[in-house]
């Protein structure tokens, strides 16, 4: 059967959607958000800034409507796909417990677990409250909504940890106390505690999904949900393994979300964070919002004379070291405990594989590490 014959034709569309080819997810999805025409004004944080303003983000934009989430998710279809990995998280952890793998697991794996995976939760749960943060200050539906789902994945692996720790303290002996107290005392944890600490007090709401998706996300996330996971196969512990691959599902769609947005950005040719009113139909828009007052030209704002790849360049190289050198401080424990992982040489697989083919797809810049730091 030929092409014609089938009818089919696949047509490019030259703009983000019009009203003929918009789908499911387009329809739900876009122009929900005002821009115009605002009904009060924050006053708590001096800034006096409206509810939904491009000042709360450095990087510039012709249309904030014009970003796709990859994946398409909308309420429905991420709650329904979310469902099926918990059920695949429920099962695994049953499974687990019928076969007798979490008190047969070694003494001296049981320990590194202690140590080295309980504190993610912690680490998880920080990063959900930012991205709490990206999801009240962001500009566009699209965006705010894969920040909302992203938030809810990250407090969910918090919790999916919590539970495989009360399992784990079944067979023993403590596993949530002794996390925490890990995460707060021990010397091979404190950049990384640091390094979040340090993305809770981020204003740039883009800059945060900088310093998580694009730099710990995928320096921690591959080390500990994939690499780390091979040795948990080695040790026969299902238990953790089959909780990874579940996780790392989840890895991979926050990567992609936000590597499109800020590779979209990088190549927006736009001058002004007010660009955007054109696309909304405001260019002739004569005030701001704050009902028919002129706003001063916005190019007065230092940051804008940057174009946004210089600014997400500026970002990566101020978040990637710290992100590297706070995982590879981890090191210690992986010799203390045993761990077949040689660190340094697994960060740069990780690199490699996981990294440098990311942003060079969405030609975003990335100087690796030991270039980074010198």
């Amino acid at each position: 059967m030929t092409k014609e014959e089938t009818g089919f034709k696949k047509t490019i569309r030259d703009q983000p959607w019009d009203f003929k080819t918009k789908n499911e997810y387009e329809e739900v999805t876009l122009r929900m958000q005002p821009y115009v025409h605002m009904h009060y004004r924050h006053k708590y944080d001096g800034k006096d800034f409206d509810i939904y303003d491009p000042r709360y983000t450095k990087l510039k934009s012709s249309d904030w409507e014009a970003f796709r989430d990859p994946k398409k998710f909308w309420y429905t279809t991420y709650v329904n796909n979310r469902k099926k990995m918990a059920e695949e998280t429920e099962n695994a952890f049953n499974y687990a417990k019928e076969l007798g793998v979490i008190e047969n697991l070694s003494p001296l794996w049981v320990d590194a677990l202690r140590e080295l995976y309980t504190p993610l939760r912690h680490l998880e749960y920080g990063e959900s409250v930012q991205m709490q943060y990206v999801i009240r200050y962001s500009l566009g539906t699209a965006i705010e909504q894969c920040a909302t789902y992203q938030a809810f994945d990250k407090i969910g692996r918090a919790q999916w940890i919590t539970q495989w720790a009360i399992n784990m303290e079944e067979h023993h002996g403590d596993f949530l106390k002794a996390g925490k107290e890990v995460l707060l005392t021990e010397p091979a944890f404190q950049l990384l505690r640091g390094y979040v600490e340090d993305v809770l007090v981020t204003d740039d709401w883009a800059e945060v999904l900088v310093a998580t998706n694009l730099t710990l996300d995928l320096l921690l996330g591959n080390l500990m949900y994939r690499e780390f996971n091979k040795e948990a196969v080695k040790q026969g512990d299902t238990h953790l393994s089959l909780l990874n691959l579940v996780i790392g599902k989840q890895l991979d769609w926050s990567r992609d979300w936000a590597v499109s947005l800020l590779g979209m950005l990088a190549k927006d040719e736009a001058e002004s964070r007010w660009d955007y009113l054109k696309a909304m139909g405001y260019e002739d828009w004569e005030g701001d919002y704050r009902w028919g007052r002129i706003m001063s030209d916005p190019r007065e704002t230092p940051e804008e004379t940057q174009t946004n790849l210089e600014i997400i360049q500026e970002w990566v190289e101020k978040w990637y070291p710290k992100a590297y050198e706070a995982v590879l401080a981890l090191a210690p424990l992986f010799e203390k405990n045993g761990v077949e992982i040689n660190l340094q040489e697994t960060l740069k697989k990780i690199e490699e594989e996981h990294i440098v083919p990311v942003y060079k797809k969405h030609k975003l810049p990335l100087k690796q590490y030991e270039i980074a730091i010198n």
